[in-house]
């Protein structure tokens, strides 16, 4: 299917080779494939070549989800785009489509009916398709071709031809369909530009995050949404107590609670939740399935459900939000439904949106277009006749609107199309209100509701205590199983209670509808639910405490072990002892005789049990896990406190081969020494039978949890991983390992070897590496669990691979966020991860140390850009930038703007600045110390870059001595125009010259990517200059140099979005660094956005060597007139009078030509000021405006008390600071007029006709302007001194009078 920009969608599997699998052993795309239009041969005769977007294409998954693979055209054909339709693919909905099988090269078209989500696998993704009539088969040759809804005309998603496998066959009578909000998840709109067309399902009016709220919280609510979102009964408002099979049990709702077979025949599917352990057996199982086999009866499908959430109720509304984008197909950030009973799926909600403000046609409309009763095409239907259509013609559906009680201008207004929805009777409501008492509420609860709606409800919330009541009896008999004292009491039951309150809300035989009693039915249900799920939820341990992160750049939340004895594993119960007949069981005697303590007795194995002391010190607790090498178990150290100690089983030594060996190990392994290594204190050997040679290693216990939890809690969202910080959570955590392992490189030249998410511990605000059996000399073979791919026939251990680890480790972390912010923090992130991980270990960092420089960087990004604020620090890699790459935006007006003549006040113009100077205003690479020259290069300090090309000439050949003279000769080129080509060759061939001095590692050296960058700005080839910047930010993406030069680049190629996030990323990271603040300053001002340009600029310290450039920009935007042609304002000219005063005191613009440019510039708008309020004001007679017996003076003292000037000048006298200012026009002019004299003894005596007709145009500018002036014309014959009494105007030296008067 043919999209916008000559971009073509089809299915993955349709361009995916199966004979040639990629590197991670799937198949990839096909190196040539072409595109062909059967429909408009006219247009397009021949087959387009197209490439295989290998960042867009999403693979068909082993949930049968994706499928999706975009194309680019090498040429746009002249043929019309398809637009993307956003509409519910509603059950029975009629769609037609057109395939190319081998057999039908014209096409074949087909109709056929969409029959509700489905596709093979469990929890899909698409809805089903099937074949109107019989003979046509969908087949292949239909994969990629767009669905088109036969009622509205929109392109409703694509075609996925029989995907099914041997475990989930498809019949051959069934078909597919990728819906378009599927689509528009897995592809970027705002990058790709895609035309769409109709309302999303969930509006953006339900934020993700409405406020502080925590999926931790308000479970019960959390748990009804997805239950009332995966219900798929008949809503005839009786309860369901199976699923049902055949036609005739199918959804009630079409796309978004129903699915159809992957038999044909539409059925319901419910999850079981399942238990609330991994671990857990026997009475706790029991438990836990308790509640699913209980759920059957007391679920209610009722067309209408109601719930509740008030403004200050943040845990609600987060997870009513919550739950419903994650309901959505477009929304839902997840790329696979986790299938928890938390976890609704995707596609079961078909329009939700918060009603707050909205009118009730605006809600009609809404769903006319969600259900595809108002065409794109036709005009606006009265909102009668559409809620006649949406009564009459509206498929089925659930709809979710929030705060219905705020439609305006009042809730009840909603009232109809509530009528119309449920007037089929196949619809259903989810009806959110702010306000129990709103008066909707009472007319919904007696006319809407069933009339025995509250009957039910009490009925499904008795089942639901009785279910509540068994796991309270549960959760008290394995509590007093325990043994352990330690272990928290169980929670006092809460089903007495609730089931009191119930009673007391019935209050006789026969519960009535009201507004009172629904909403006490839903404080009761929610509350019982939250009871339920608090005993059993398939959650995380909750074994760790938790507490919340500082402010600081590095800080983790503070993650504790609350007890470590709870995460031991269940031993079975050992034998009970012998009874001997010789001792009495009753009596005297045995009661007072002390009973031998029972000694456990060990397994022949090398494992050990509970109750066993190793060295008279250790005793054991219990298992804990397996190791790379072996068991671990929790043991108390019984000399220093029951301090808790983790030993782990090391190989088994009876092996003489290995006996040196482990005694080495051994000794390694006590003496690392580092806080984020796991401390190993000792061995111990086994204490059973004398035969068993078993040895333990004694380590630190790591009280915290495995980051395999902390995944987890990304996944769902728990506090306090919960928001976009996790982002800079996950760059500490590498900066965390780096440092571990930096010390194990550098300082004992070992590698860890074995890096997971189970061997990095969340310790408190920090982190330990455990397993540290596996650390090993650098070389030596081991474990390995991200091995990278020079591993594959080896196991020998490196640096490179053990930087591998560190960003596979950090990429599964990465992989479990569900959503990303905006701007440019996460992509540098993925950069720096994808250069650790890159196939070649050429490719990837060196060292630890350099890895953690550029994480160190992107942390310091993603901060900034979170919180709006600089976290500078310096570059390790760049010296400070040596320009401002200001453009003209921060100099002083130049000469050449007069050159004209007049006074009138000019636009201003923000060109950025020229390649060739940004090729020398860019920061410069500092020396790398490893260089032979780096002592040289140290001491270099020169102004003459001649000069010092023959100094260096005397130097050692090096990398940094040919990069210098590169730069040197661009120098040259630049300041000598005459000799640029010359000195760009030369330069040229030191680039060559550095390749050469660095070796095989050219390719992979970015300071040779960048200095190729230079030498392109330098020939103006912004796009190939791109290109190489591109390389330098892959190479180190903390830094903010590449980003500032890619911003440029796509400034100049006129890609303003690009370059706003490039630039805005180094902004908000370095307000010093000038270039990005006039980068964002000019892309604002071409948006005709000054204020937000002058915040920009505005923000550079005054520390900064470009603070004078931006102050005196911050000046020339305060005095551009108003880009709509509108007269300046007083507040907008005292504004830029104060900033020039201050610029030219305060701020560092001492030079006086500057300073005059800028007044002049500024005293022509004060100038506009006055001529355009005189324009506005009433017309005076030529006698009141001449003054009587006063030649004029008059009119000046009038201006001087109520004019512009007057205002200005007031407002001026009320700061602590003198800034003198002319106060009536006269005084300007001449002001003015002096100006202009002063700017043309600026031009330079020089005998080139240009210069001289710049300083008359000056001269004849500052006769025109004063208030009684005459103007000469050189050459003219002289025919009087005078030639009139003129005061010019604010046009060029032929017009005399625009703003002037004669007198």
């Amino acid at each position: 299917m043919l999209l916008s920009g000559g971009l073509v969608l089809t299915c993955a599997h349709v361009v995916l080779s199966k004979d040639r699998p990629g590197s991670a052993g799937g198949p990839r795309p096909l190196e040539r494939v072409y595109a062909e239009f059967p429909g408009a041969r006219s247009v397009v005769p021949e087959p387009l070549h197209a490439e295989v977007l290998a960042e867009y294409l999403r693979p068909p998954t082993s949930h049968f989800s994706a499928d999706l693979a975009l194309l680019r055209l090498a040429g746009t054909p002249q043929v019309k785009p398809a637009v993307l339709h956003r509409q519910i693919p509603a059950r029975n909905a009629l769609v037609h489509t057109v395939g190319y099988p081998e057999d039908l090269p014209g096409g074949e078209h087909i109709n056929a009916r969409l029959m509700g989500r489905g596709g093979p696998g469990h929890d899909p993704e698409w809805v089903q398709l099937d074949p109107e009539s019989a003979p046509y088969a969908v087949r292949h040759g239909f994969s990629g071709s767009g669905v088109v809804h036969s009622g509205t005309g929109g392109v409703i998603g694509i075609l996925v031809h029989q995907h099914g496998t041997e475990r989930f066959p498809v019949a051959l009578g069934h078909a597919y369909v990728i819906p378009t909000e599927t689509i528009l998840r897995h592809l970027p709109t705002d990058k790709l530009d895609l035309l769409v067309s109709g309302p999303r399902a969930v509006s953006r009016t339900i934020p993700l995050a409405p406020g502080p709220g925590s999926l931790e919280r308000a479970l019960g609510l959390r748990r009804t949404m997805t239950r009332w979102l995966s219900d798929g009964g008949p809503v005839t408002g009786t309860g369901t107590t199976g699923a049902g099979t055949g036609a005739g049990s199918g959804s009630g709702s079409g796309s978004g609670s129903g699915r159809a077979s992957r038999t044909g025949a539409p059925t319901r599917t419910r999850q079981r939740p399942g238990p609330a352990n991994a671990r857990a057996v026997g009475a706790e199982a029991e438990a836990a399935a308790s509640v699913d086999m209980a759920a059957g009866p007391d679920r209610v499908a009722e067309p209408v459900e109601l719930a509740f959430a008030h403004d200050g109720d943040h845990d609600a509304l987060f997870a009513i939000h919550s739950t419903l984008i994650l309901a959505d197909r477009e929304r839902n950030p997840r790329a696979v439904r986790t299938g928890g009973p938390m976890d609704p799926q995707a596609g079961s909600i078909d329009i939700a949106l918060d009603a707050t403000g909205w009118t009730a046609e605006q809600l009609v409309v809404r769903t006319a277009a969600r259900t595809g009763l108002r065409d794109r095409t036709s005009p606006a239907a009265d909102t009668a006749v559409l809620l006649e259509r949406i009564a009459e013609e509206c498929p089925p559906l659930s709809a979710a609107f929030l705060s219905i009680d705020r439609v305006a201008p009042e809730g009840e207004a909603a009232l109809p199309l509530l009528r119309a929805l449920l007037k089929p009777g196949h619809s259903r409501l989810l009806l959110v209100f702010r306000d129990p008492h709103s008066p909707l509420l009472e007319r919904v609860a007696g006319e809407l509701l069933d009339p025995r709606w509250a009957e039910r409800r009490a009925a499904a919330l008795a089942a639901r205590l009785t279910v509540l009541a068994g796991l309270e009896r549960r959760r008290r008999q394995l509590q007093e199983t325990r043994t352990d004292r330690r272990t928290a009491r169980a929670p006092e039951p809460l089903s007495g209670q609730l089931a009191a309150r119930l009673a007391e809300l019935r209050q006789g035989d026969v519960l009535r509808n009201s507004a009172v009693v629904a909403y006490e039915l839903f404080r009761l249900t929610t509350a019982v639910e939250d009871a339920v799920q608090s005993l059993d939820l398939p959650h995380t341990p909750r074994g760790y405490v938790v507490l919340p992160p500082g402010d600081g750049l590095t800080d983790l939340p503070h993650v504790t072990v609350g007890n470590p004895d709870d995460f031991v594993e269940p031993e079975p119960e050992p034998e009970p002892e012998p009874e001997h007949d010789h001792e009495p069981e009753y009596g005297h005697e045995s009661e007072a005789r002390p009973r031998r303590p029972r000694v456990p007795v060990a397994a022949p194995g090398p494992g050990l049990v509970r109750g066993q002391e190793l060295h008279q010190q250790y005793r054991v607790v219990g298992r804990l896990g397996q190791g790379s090498y072996g068991q671990v178990y929790l043991a108390r150290d019984q000399m220093l406190e029951e301090r808790a100690v983790a030993l782990k089983g090391v190989r088994d030594p009876d092996d003489p081969s290995a006996t040196k060996t482990a005694l080495t190990e051994r000794l390694r392994l006590v003496s690392l020494n580092h806080p984020s290594i796991i401390k190993v204190f000792n061995y111990a050997k086994h204490p059973g039978h004398p035969a068993n040679t078993a040895k333990f290693i004694v380590m630190e216990f790591a009280d915290g949890a495995p980051l395999e939890w902390v995944a987890e809690q990304i996944a769902q969202r728990v506090a306090p991983f919960h928001d976009y910080r996790v982002h800079e959570f996950i760059a500490v955590y590498g900066l965390r390992i780096l440092n571990a392992f930096t010390y194990l490189h550098v300082e004992r030249e070992f590698v860890y070897g074995d890096l997971s998410l189970t061997n990095v511990i969340h310790c408190g605000d920090g982190i330990k590496l455990i397993d540290v059996a596996g650390v090993r000399k650098i070389g030596a073979p081991g474990p390995v669990t991200y091995p990278a791919p020079e591993l594959r026939t080896s196991t020998n251990m490196t640096v490179s691979a053990d930087l591998y680890a560190v960003g596979a480790v950090l990429q599964a972390l990465l992989d479990r966020v569900p959503e990303d912010p905006s701007g440019l923090g996460t992509t540098s992130l993925r950069r720096a991860l994808s250069r650790a991980t890159a196939p070649l270990p050429e490719e990837r960092f060196a060292t630890a140390e350099e890895m953690s420089v550029q994480l160190r960087g992107v942390l310091r990004e993603l901060r900034s850009l979170r919180l709006g604020e600089e976290t500078f620090e310096p570059s390790p890699l760049f010296a400070a930038a040596p320009a401002a790459l200001d453009g003209e935006l921060g100099k002083a007006p130049p000469l050449e703007q007069w050159r004209h003549g007049g006074n009138a006040k000019r636009r201003l113009t923000a060109w950025p600045p020229r390649p060739t100077e940004v090729a020398l205003g860019l920061p410069v690479p500092k020396p790398d110390d490893a260089d032979e020259n780096w002592t040289e290069l140290q001491r270099t300090s020169y102004d003459d870059p001649a000069g010092l090309l023959q100094l260096s000439s005397a130097w050692d050949e090096s990398p940094e001595r040919a990069l210098l003279r590169c730069r040197l000769h661009l120098e040259i080129a630049r300041d000598h125009p005459s000799e640029a080509v010359r000195e760009r060759a030369a330069a040229e061939r030191e680039l060559t010259r550095a390749r050469v001095a660095v070796g095989a590692l050219a390719a992979y050296d970015w300071r040779l990517h960048w200095h190729q960058g230079l030498l392109h700005l330098a020939r103006d080839r912004v796009e190939s200059a791109l290109e190489c910047f591109d390389q330098v930010y892959a190479a180190i993406p903390g830094e903010y140099a590449p980003k500032l030069a890619l911003g440029y680049c796509h400034e100049v190629l006129g890609r303003p979005k690009e370059a706003m996030v490039l630039y805005g990323a180094v902004w908000h990271r370095n307000h010093a660094l000038g270039g990005a603040a006039f980068g964002l300053a000019r892309i604002h001002l071409a948006d005709r956005k000054p204020r937000l340009a002058l915040d920009c600029l505005e923000a550079v310290p005054a520390d900064s060597r470009h603070r004078t450039a931006a102050r005196t920009a911050m000046v020339r935007i305060l005095a551009d007139p108003p880009a709509d042609g509108s007269p300046p304002t007083v507040d907008a000219a005292r504004q830029a009078w104060v900033a020039l005063h201050r610029l030219t005191l305060k701020e560092g613009l001492t030079d006086r030509h500057a300073q005059e440019r800028l007044r002049a510039d500024l005293q022509e708008l004060l100038l506009r000021l006055v001529t355009t309020a005189r324009e506005r004001a009433p017309s005076r007679t030529v006698q009141d405006r001449r003054g009587k017996g006063h030649g004029g003076r008059a009119s000046d003292l009038a201006e001087a008390e109520s004019g512009p000037l007057a205002v200005l000048h007031a407002e001026l006298a009320e700061l602590p600071e003198t800034i003198p200012a002319p106060v009536t026009a006269r005084e300007l002019r001449e002001q003015l007029a002096a100006c202009y004299l002063r700017l043309s003894e600026q031009v330079p005596l020089t005998a080139r006709p240009e210069d001289r007709e710049l300083a008359e145009a000056l001269v004849d500018n500052a006769y025109r302007t004063r208030p009684y002036a005459f103007s000469h014309r050189r050459g003219e014959p002289h025919r009087g001194l005078f030639r009139g009494w003129l005061r010019g105007g604010s046009s060029g030296p032929d017009s005399a009078t625009a703003t002037g008067e004669r007198r």
